[in-house]
């Protein structure tokens, strides 16, 4: 399967699977085709629609994980999203051209890709989890898509959050 399609406009089964954990461990981190599908549909009902809307590119840290390459992340649960291609995990770039591995975007600009996620009635999630430096976002089915808020604490740690407690972070 060739990693360099397209899954939307402006994101790619490259920049969803790849991991340079998973190549220091030589980890082969390639999704089956479900798998695929799952990370299209995250792409086109999430993702894709958050990029158009925030107008800047959403960076992909972390996308799909074979359960080999889940079991070395610190503090990943054992039943992550990301093992079945429902999640993504991202920071906003400030400007055209930021990297994959740069420096995260500012707290700014994820409270405000928070907040479009939770308020915009095109953008559609299952899970959303605000970290410090990024934000983790999933997608199941618009049938079974829990739309479940959530602010890491730190070390393992989380807090639900209601819409409203979710909108009023700064």
């Amino acid at each position: 399967m060739k990693d360099n399609i397209l899954l939307t406009p402006h994101f790619s089964l490259k920049e969803m699977t790849e991991s340079q954990t998973a190549k220091e461990h030589g980890i082969d981190n390639r999704p089956t085709p479900e798998v695929v599908e799952n990370l299209r549909r995250l792409c086109q009902h999430t993702l894709e629609p958050l990029r158009e809307k925030l107008g800047l590119p959403v960076v992909i840290t972390s996308g799909f994980r074979t359960k080999a390459l889940n079991d070395l992340i610190v503090h990943a649960s054992r039943k992550s999203q990301h093992i079945s291609g429902y999640a993504a995990d991202f920071h906003v770039a400030g400007i055209a051209g930021h990297a994959r591995n740069e420096a995260p975007c500012s707290r700014e600009l994820l409270i405000r890709a928070f907040r479009l996620i939770i308020t915009d009635e095109s953008i559609d999630f299952d899970q959303l989890i605000l970290y410090p430096n990024f934000i983790h976002v999933s997608y199941v089915s618009q049938e079974r898509n829990r739309h479940q808020i959530t602010k890491a604490n730190g070390q393992g740690t989380y807090c639900a959050l209601s819409r409203t407690a979710a909108l009023a972070l700064a």
